[in-house]
Formats: structure tokens, C-alpha cells, sequence
């Protein structure tokens, strides 16, 4: 994509990924890069204009140098302005005002505030700022500067961040993406499919791909943009590791050969998974050993095939953010799926979750395929504590498919981000002949963290009434509380 995009430098915190949503809602096509970017990587985006958001106070934060140099737009806000000061020869002072109500004035000579001459809002903190000779005030609060430009080059901060609810900041905002950088409006999901499409016949040619389909949003969404694009030159492997949901093999089966056409392989693997994970209990060797018997499989069944031109790759952008944060630039691709020297398309790298799902839905996918929860590489081996077992399998299988059930059937399944079922290796104690203990999981959204889902109590007595009943060797159910961070999502 060689449109107008915008790029936003993450200097830490949640800003940056809310106003990238933002953006992208209101048809601005953006990126994010940790401030830590190298000049290279910046430029390589061609920016149209450059945000910078988020960061610590008392940390030193600094971008590279040479952005300031770029001669491309730049709005700094919160404590990434007060960075931009620093960087640029200015100084941050003691005074300030912090959390609380002020009155904001603002010059409105200055595109940045055209049609807002003043406003009230709520700050974290404004410091009083000895700014560098090329920069002016263009905006006070209490005395101090709480917005500064440099206009010949295009930069400009404010000491404040903006909210998605937020009338005064949301003009400023648009401002300097329609008024100081041009920015075209052009990303919609409609314009992204007829692109991809686009894309994926020049890189295919007239030759094959082969990708790994998991029945999951990812991979499924993938699967059908390569099918619209190329057609029978996909071939799709599906492994059943027998670690799979009540329904997923079935699902894929009906849907991408039956329904869609689509070229899958369906391996039936669940013997040799299980001899894998046979007496196994710690969790890490279970990714380990499910990692290892997946790659084996794909290559043999890829080795079957004729030449393979090149391989698909199910990268999301929530995953190219989550190898930033680790300090990797590269792109991310998943070791254990390459067969060495083939060229790797990504379709759906560029898109968050959400985005996914809704490529899915404009492509015709049913609900039940781009509705579906996330679900870990070790399927339900993960989701017991303890051996993987047929018998275990069987309970956790019929139990997590209990709770599906009712949330959908109470409408909730758009509501929470994530649901799912654990099977404790904890006995309960209540009975002599007492079996097993099943833990239910829901957690909604919280900024960009996850917090438990308040779940309705007269749903949660229902779900367990039906465990109890329809399942006699569990004889206990329990909702898990707790917040992430905190606690990971999964239990192992």
C-alpha cells in the first residue's frame, strides 16, 4: 500500500494504540513504531505525518535525531512534547500544573487550533517549559506553555493527550492530519480486500502456495483472501491434533472444502499427538512437544506435494506490536512453519483483530468462523492441568462447549474478548467419590488491558447446573476472577 499513512511513535502506555484505532476508524490509514525505531525503519514508512504519544515521566525517551530533520509533520503529545523540548535544546521546569481542571488558550493563528481559541479540560500534567529559540508558544495554561511549534519546520507539541471523547482534542487532531499534513482518508476494509487481492496475484504469479489453516479467525480469513485471489494454486493443510474444540474439524471440514472449495488437506494426527504428550504434565513441554509434532507433519504433508512457490503466513498486527515490544524490527514469522528458500506473503499482517474479523464478514464467512475465540498452538492440551488424557479431553471438550453455548444464546459472544474452560487436576473434596474441578474463564476489555467479565450470575448458575448434570465426574465448578496483567489469561 503506497497511500498517505501516518505514523504514530509509541513512547510507552496504552495512547498509542487507542488513537491508532482512532484513526484508522475515521479512514486514516496508520502504523505504530516504538520511539526507539531506527531513522531507516521511519523513513522506509514515507510518513505523511508523524504523532508521537505516550512515555514515563523521569525516563529519558528519545526518538532518533534525524526525525526532526525529515521535514515531515510531527505533533508531539503529553510527555513525548516535553522529550521534544529536551531533545531540541529547551528545558523542562519544576513549576506545573498537574491533575486537575484548567483553562486552556490557544493561539488560533496557528493552523494546529484552528476554530478552538480556548477550552477546559482535565491535564496529567503541564510543566513550564524554557523553550528553544526556533520554537513559540501557541498555547498557555496558568502561565505556561502548554502547546509549542516550530511552524517553519512542522512540528509541534501539547503537553496533553486526546481522547477518543474528546471534542476540543479530536479538532487539533484533525487539524494537523487534514490542514498541516494533507492526509488522504482512503483505509476502509473494502479498499483493503480489492488491494490484498490485487497484491497476492502479483506475488503468486502463476505459481502455488500452501499455508497452515487452523480453522481459527487468522488463518481462515487468510485462506479466503488467497482462494478469492488465487484459487486452486492454495493448497491448505489442516491438522486434527485431537487437542481440538467440540466442532472445529467438522466446522472445517463443512465450511473451506465443502462449502468454499477451497484445496485442504485434513491429516488426522490425534494418535500421534496423544503418544506425544503421553505422561506429560508440565505445561512448557506440552507447547514444546505439540510445536515440534505440528512442523513435523506440515513438512511431511508439504514434501507430498508438488513445488510450492511460496508459503502464507497468518501475521496480524497485534502480533508485529507484540514483537516490538520485545525489541524486534524484523518481520514476525512463525519458525516453526518454514520450508527453507520460499518467499512468505503475510495478507492480513497490517490488520488488527478486529479487522480480521471484519474482512471475514465482508468475505462471507459465517459467524462461526469469524466470531471464533482465540485458542492457543497446544489446543486443550494447555487447558488441562495435568495429563492429557481421552477421558480429560472428553470432559474439558464437553464443558468448554457448555459455556459457548450459553453465551451465545445470552447474545454475549461479541461482548467478551475471550472465553473458555480449564479443567483442574484438583479434586474436589466435597463427595467420596468426587472427581474433578472445572474452571470457566471470560474476560472483557479494559483499555488495552483484560479484566474478568462481570458474567450475569443467573447464566454462570445455569452453565454449571448443566456441567453438573451432564457431566457426573465433574462435581465442581468455579468462575475465575482474576485481572490481567496480572495473571495471564490462560492458566498454564
Amino acid at each position: 500500500m503506497n497511500k498517505d499513512m501516518i505514523l504514530i511513535l509509541d513512547f510507552g502506555g496504552e495512547q498509542a494504540l487507542s488513537l491508532a484505532r482512532m484513526l484508522r476508524g475515521a479512514g486514516i490509514y496508520c502504523e505504530i513504531l516504538p520511539y526507539s525505531a531506527p531513522i531507516e525503519l521511519i523513513k522506509k514508512n514515507n510518513p505523511q505525518g508523524i504523532l508521537m504519544t505516550g512515555g514515563r515521566e523521569g525516563i529519558e525517551q528519545e526518538c532518533d535525531y534525524e526525525v526532526w530533520l525529515m521535514r515531515t509533520p510531527v505533533l508531539a503529545m503529553g510527555m513525548s512534547a516535553r522529550q521534544m523540548i529536551r531533545q531540541l535544546g529547551g528545558r523542562i521546569l519544576n513549576n506545573q500544573v498537574s491533575e486537575r481542571m484548567t483553562e486552556l488558550k490557544l493561539d488560533i493563528s496557528c493552523p494546529l487550533f484552528d476554530g478552538i481559541d480556548r477550552c477546559e479540560r482535565y491535564v496529567n500534567r503541564i510543566n513550564a517549559v524554557e523553550l528553544p529559540e526556533t520554537f513559540r508558544s501557541i498555547g498557555t495554561s496558568e502561565g505556561m506553555s502548554a502547546a509549542f511549534a516550530y511552524e517553519k519546520k512542522r512540528l509541534y507539541g501539547i503537553q496533553f493527550e486526546i481522547e477518543a471523547n474528546d471534542p476540543e482534542g479530536l479538532t487539533i487532531l484533525n487539524n494537523f492530519l487534514n490542514d498541516i499534513c494533507s492526509c488522504e482518508r482512503w483505509w476502509s476494509i473494502p479498499t483493503f480486500i480489492q488491494e490484498r487481492i490485487e497484491s497476492i496475484r502479483e506475488q503468486v504469479g502463476s505459481g502455488s502456495a500452501l499455508m497452515a489453516l487452523s480453522g481459527g479467525v487468522d488463518s481462515s480469513v487468510c485462506a479466503v483472501l488467497m482462494h478469492h485471489a488465487v484459487g486452486k494454486q492454495l493448497n491448505c493443510i489442516y491438522v486434527d491434533t485431537g487437542l481440538m474444540r467440540k466442532g472445529d474439524t467438522e466446522t472445517v471440514r463443512r465450511v473451506f472444502l465443502n462449502e468454499l472449495g477451497i484445496n485442504v488437506i485434513m491429516v488426522d494426527a490425534k494418535a500421534r499427538f496423544m503418544a506425544k504428550l503421553a505422561g506429560v504434565t508440565d505445561p512448557k513441554e506440552k507447547w514444546r512437544l505439540v510445536s515440534e509434532e505440528f512442523a513435523a507433519i506440515y513438512e511431511e504433508e508439504a514434501a507430498k506435494l508438488p513445488a510450492i512457490d511460496c508459503l502464507i503466513e497468518c501475521t496480524i498486527y497485534n502480533d508485529v506490536l507484540h514483537g516490538y515490544e520485545q525489541g524486534n524490527m524484523q518481520p514476525v514469522q512463525d519458525d516453526d512453519l518454514k520450508l527453507t528458500g520460499k518467499p512468505v506473503i503475510e495478507p492480513v499482517r497490517e490488520l488488527f483483530k478486529d479487522e480480521v474479523r471484519t474482512v471475514g464478514e465482508v468475505m462471507g464467512l459465517p459467524p462461526e468462523i469469524v466470531s471464533r475465540q482465540s485458542f492457543p498452538g497446544a489446543g486443550l492440551g494447555i487447558r488441562i492441568i495435568g495429563e492429557v488424557t481421552e477421558e480429560n479431553l472428553r470432559l474439558l471438550r464437553e464443558a468448554d462447549a457448555i459455556w459457548h453455548e450459553e453465551i451465545l444464546a445470552a447474545g454475549l459472544d461479541r461482548r467478551i474478548r475471550r472465553y473458555f474452560a480449564v479443567l483442574s487436576e484438583t479434586a474436589s473434596t466435597g463427595r467420596q467419590h468426587c472427581e474433578r474441578v472445572i474452571a470457566l474463564r471470560a474476560m472483557g476489555n479494559a483499555g488495552v488491558n483484560q479484566t474478568a467479565f462481570r458474567m450475569p450470575y443467573d447464566l454462570l448458575e445455569r452453565v454449571t447446573a448443566r456441567i453438573l448434570r451432564e457431566l457426573p465426574k465433574i462435581d465442581r465448578v468455579v468462575y475465575d476472577m482474576t485481572t490481567s496483567p496480572q495473571r495471564t489469561v490462560e492458566w498454564e
